[in-house]
């Protein structure tokens, strides 16, 4: 089953390659993944929700050997403070 994403990738003919590996729910983490497909961290990308005081959901998608300034992403969205939106027991960032 193709995703939106893949789907807009062949829409706009980009070339891409599709990597598949078992999910384990209980590690997410940018590291698992990235050895499971045989790719540097800094190729494999992390999306995270985050909320604002003031304007809400935003998400940021950054790479897998990065983390998140949530002053920084406070600033860029408008709102004096953003925070994690952890549907897990501890969030990763």
């Amino acid at each position: 089953m193709k995703t939106n994403a893949v789907r807009l990738l062949d829409t706009a003919k980009i070339p891409y390659e599709l990597r598949a590996y078992e999910v384990d729910p209980e590690d997410l983490s940018a590291e698992t993944v990235a050895a499971k497909v045989n790719l540097p961290l800094e190729q494999v990308f992390k999306t995270l929700v985050m909320r604002g005081d003031r304007n809400g959901v935003c998400l940021a998608v950054v790479p897998g050997n990065t983390t998140v300034d949530e002053k920084a992403v406070a600033k860029l969205t408008g709102d004096r403070r953003v925070e994690m939106v952890c549907a897990l027991k501890k969030c990763r960032r």
